[in-house]
């Protein structure tokens, strides 16, 4: 975990490097907006090449790290394999809570199963379908909670919409100098950022690990300040509605106190799920590290 941890940070670096360097060459905001996706594109070729490197099994495990998700898939996540009374068991559990808590609002439908639509709210106005949360019952066995990815096309326009406000930030971090992590409207729209990617995965597997260090990178890029990540932010995202997702950031999301060099921490790792893998290891119930 702890190795990894410092792969991440170092690519954390790399990418603000990239965005130092390519921000202020950035006259437009559709430039801007393009120097974002690619610090997003670099972390994604980033997770693949540490999947190669850091496996040693058929090239067609490593597929899912470099192949975009396509219509929509879904990932389990109830615990099945974590150890009971872990912390890692017990974080999973309290987030299927969460879910099966916002399903109860969902109406029935036929054979028992229970669907709740995020529904993501852009800065612009306008609404979009993000992923779906799943009760679904089995003829053998406890039912599973279970997420599907938003449709193809809809987490194509999450995505563009959190380079969008990365880039609105870094057009007002240039009026104003460095952003107020305090000011409340200026980490709302971070905020709003980190849902919509989150709610717009990438590829099969690796899209947490892909997140984080450039969420990191751009949060430091704008605030001059190096944030410590909600630990289980990805799981929030799926699991909860912009507004939770929103008080989960406002109420977990720190800063080190010095931010020359990203460190390890900056991350958010602490225990994770075992079931879902480390950083080098399969997520069969998440949208994959």
């Amino acid at each position: 975990m702890s190795q990894f941890a410092s792969l991440q940070a170092t690519e954390a670096n790399v990418l603000l490097r990239l965005l130092d360097e390519q921000l202020p060459l950035a006259a437009t905001k559709d430039k801007r907006v393009a120097v974002f996706a690619s610090a997003f594109e670099h972390a994604a070729k980033w997770r693949f090449e540490m999947a190669a490197i850091g496996r040693r099994a058929p090239d067609a495990e490593l597929e899912p790290f470099r192949t975009p998700i396509g219509r929509c898939t879904r990932y389990r996540l109830t615990p099945t394999a974590a150890e009971p009374g872990s912390p890692a068991f017990q974080l999973l559990t309290t987030l299927e809570q969460v879910a099966l808590e916002r399903l109860t609002m969902a109406e029935e439908v036929p054979k028992g199963y229970k669907e709740l639509q995020n529904i993501v709210d852009l800065r612009d106005g306008r609404t979009v379908n993000g992923n779906v949360l799943i009760f679904e019952p089995r003829l053998y066995g406890p039912a599973e909670v279970k997420v599907r990815t938003a449709v193809e096309a809809d987490r194509e326009v999450l995505r563009h919409a959190a380079f969008e406000t990365l880039a609105e930030l870094e057009a007002q971090r240039r009026r104003t100098g460095p952003l107020k992590p305090g000011d409340p409207e200026i980490r709302q729209a971070f905020s709003d950022a980190a849902y919509y990617v989150f709610q717009g995965p990438w590829m099969r597997r690796g899209n947490d690990a892909t997140v984080r260090p450039f969420l990191v990178a751009a949060y430091t890029s704008l605030f001059d300040r190096t944030p410590v990540l909600p630990q289980a932010i990805d799981l929030d995202a799926m699991v909860r509605g912009q507004d939770g997702f929103s008080e989960v950031m406002r109420q977990q999301l720190t800063m080190l106190p010095s931010h020359s060099v990203l460190e390890n921490a900056s991350l958010g790792h602490g225990e994770r799920p075992t079931h879902r893998g480390g950083p080098t290891t399969r997520r069969p119930g998440g949208v994959g590290r």
